[in-house]
């Protein structure tokens, strides 16, 4: 059970808990995503804060066991500040998703959302394409878990489009992000990297290459008219570079 995954189960736990003592309504109404009056548009917050709001105790229990297996391969691949994003923005699309069919079948009067289930099916979605060989239980038989998401795939489509199920729109659309944004994405970012290094080694390069100038200059200063001629800021320059160099020759040592 990694970090991440214990904080969101924990946040999750407190909010339900909340929800259940004070019954008021208060914290749903604030929290949940709806489309209704441009709420969505005019009060953003809505799009974080539905996710961690919950329908009853069922809807809880089963969102927390689907974070608690999904999540962390995630968090172990990615680290917790990439992973943390991609659930955030997995619930964000399932909200887009919901908005739309909620504009395109009922004006935008489709009522409200709430729950982790977009965000916990993206990581789904994720693991999918980055795991493929991990297996489900889906009702009582194993099967790869690209079957089993696409599967359920067709079922929330199927229930989108025949019964207008809402809800089932939003799972679709965080299910489809979780698998289709790495797989996209995912050259695109190698390819930022490549020349994001490429950037950081000509300026490091670059770098080196003015502090070597600049040691040369001292140190034909040091030639010429001797050490008692550096000024207090070209001593630490000297110092600084003697430094740098013993680093380098034991690590160098060390790699032998």
């Amino acid at each position: 059970l990694t970090k991440l995954t214990m904080v969101l189960i924990g946040v999750n736990l407190l909010i339900f808990i909340l929800q259940a003592s004070l019954r008021s309504g208060h914290i749903e109404y604030w929290g949940w995503l709806t489309f209704n009056d441009a709420q969505a548009f005019t009060q953003p917050w809505r799009w974080i804060t539905y996710q961690y709001l919950h329908g009853g105790a069922g809807h809880f229990f089963f969102n927390m066991i689907g974070l608690y297996f999904f999540l962390p391969t995630l968090e172990m691949l990615w680290g917790w500040r990439k992973a943390f994003a991609f659930y955030t923005a997995g619930g964000v699309v399932a909200g887009i998703t919901f908005g739309l069919m909620s504009l395109l079948f009922f004006r935008g009067s489709g009522g409200v959302l709430v729950g982790a289930s977009g965000s916990i099916l993206a990581a789904m979605g994720a693991v999918a394409l980055l795991s493929p060989n991990r297996q489900l239980i889906l009702l009582i038989f194993p099967v790869p878990i690209r079957i089993a998401v696409a599967l359920i795939g067709a079922f929330y489509l199927l229930s989108a489009l025949a019964d207008r199920n809402l809800s089932n729109a939003a799972h679709l659309g965080g299910l489809a992000f979780g698998f289709f944004a790495p797989w996209l994405a995912g050259p695109i970012l190698a390819k930022q990297m490549r020349q994001w290094q490429k950037r950081r080694t000509r300026s490091f390069v670059a770098r080196e290459r003015a502090e070597q100038q600049q040691i040369d200059a001292i140190l034909a200063k040091v030639s010429a008219q001797g050490m008692q001629c550096l000024t207090r800021g070209e001593r630490r320059t000297l110092k600084h570079a003697t430094e740098q160099q013993r680093k380098r020759d034991a690590k160098a040592a060390r790699t032998r």
